[in-house]
């Protein structure tokens, strides 16, 4: 099917080693945290099929009016439904500044500043938080590229006393220092094993982790 890009066409090259490490299974679930587009949701949802789940979280507006348009569209050929959440990924459900730029560095203003963008208003949420809003009882895996926001969503203890999933992030810089030493701190208190490996054909890496 066609894919409707706000901005950049999506690597797939990189959501190939998202399922490598993913190793989902028909009837899984997945957080797809910074879905873009929604091509790799729809990529996501093709491994969990008809019995799984996939949820994407997205906080610029530009980027959820093409993942509507392209699920729609998957839906209408598929059948398959695949859940959208407006929103950010944060470690609270308070709300914050969001700068939107209709391509894949759209971020929290906390973390790219003020200066860049549509500033903007949108709502917050916790994994716990969105794991209640979409029903979800397990989680098998996240795939997070929230531009910086890793660097605090994953304080979430009440998430973790309940989930174990694998988890990949493609980590950014926050002050100017890469996220990865703070994910792999917050991530070992819950037990977790963190590998970083080389992204395909971007200069940042990926970070897997096993519970």
């Amino acid at each position: 099917m066609p894919v409707f890009f706000p901005s950049f066409s999506e690597p797939v090259v990189t959501t190939n080693q998202y399922l490598k490490f993913a190793g989902l299974k028909p009837g899984g679930c997945v957080l797809d945290l910074g879905a873009y587009s929604g091509l790799t949701s729809i990529i996501f949802k093709e491994a969990v099929g008809s019995l799984g789940k996939v949820v994407a979280v997205e906080a610029d507006s530009e980027n959820v009016q093409a993942i509507r348009t392209n699920l729609g569209l998957y839906k209408k050929i598929s059948g398959l439904s695949i859940d959208v959440l407006y929103g950010a990924v944060w470690n609270h459900c308070n709300g914050l500044s969001f700068s939107v730029e209709g391509n894949m560095g759209s971020s929290a203003a906390e973390i790219v500043g003020f200066g860049r963008g549509n500033p903007g208003f949108v709502k917050s949420y916790t994994l716990a938080r969105i794991c209640e809003i979409s029903e979800i009882d397990s989680i098998d895996f996240i795939k997070c590229d929230v531009e910086g926001a890793e660097s605090v969503i994953f304080e979430d203890e009440e998430f973790f006393s309940k989930n174990r999933p694998r988890i990949i992030v493609e980590p950014h810089y926050k002050d100017g220092v890469e996220t990865t030493d703070k994910c792999i701190a917050d991530l070992s208190k819950y037990g977790y094993e963190c590998k970083k490996i080389k992204q395909s054909g971007v200069e940042l890496p990926l970070l897997e982790c096993y519970p």
